[in-house]
């Protein structure tokens, strides 16, 4: 079955076939006011089934440091290197806070609050068929998204994008900054690289 081979600088984080699943996720996302400078995370499921849906998570939160290189390699016959687990499985920790929620707004205004970390993102991404991309983040800007994803209405390719959004774009569910957007093939990859 197809599916992603992840590695960072080399090394081998993660590789998920997509056999008994119709989406699978490859996403590395930072903010400004998180300690660490970005994260990735790997997951998917089989999803529209009601109470049959299932979630699984291959990689959680794992840290990229500056100028680290995430690889990213849309396999067309891919094993899956080790067993996803649920949510509950993953945080186990979250079934003990019973703390009141916060509403929305009260959320987006103690985000707005705290401090930042860092003023902007820059990234590289190298893509097939085309020059390095360079791009980085608005001052105003709050956190960025870079996803590849595939989902079983287009099998034969993985889509890939890389956006960034204000606290303000956010909170409104628009879409931010496009810094790029395109497709891979079978045994195409993309290289990721971000910094400050």
């Amino acid at each position: 079955m197809a599916g992603f081979q992840i590695t960072v600088n080399g090394k081998q984080l993660a590789s998920v076939s997509n056999e008994e699943l119709n989406i699978l996720t490859v996403q590395i996302h930072g903010d400004v006011i998180g300690e660490e400078l970005a994260a990735v995370d790997v997951y998917g499921g089989n999803y529209g089934n009601d109470e049959a849906d299932t979630h699984l998570i291959w990689v959680n939160d794992h840290e990229i440091r500056s100028d680290d290189e995430v690889s990213i390699i849309f396999r067309e016959s891919v094993e899956t290197s080790h067993p996803g687990k649920t949510i509950k499985e993953t945080h186990p920790e979250s079934e003990l806070k019973k703390e009141p929620r916060q509403s929305m707004n009260e959320l987006f205004k103690s985000l707005a609050k705290q401090p930042q970390l860092r003023e902007k993102f820059t990234f590289e991404l190298d893509a097939p068929n085309t020059n390095t991309i360079h791009s980085s983040t608005g001052s105003d800007e709050y956190s960025f998204s870079f996803i590849a994803m595939w989902k079983w209405t287009q099998p034969d390719e993985a889509r890939i994008s890389l956006t960034s959004n204000s606290l303000g774009g956010i909170k409104k569910r628009t879409s931010g900054v496009k810094h790029a957007g395109f497709s891979l093939l079978y045994e195409q990859g993309v290289n990721f690289r971000v910094r400050t």
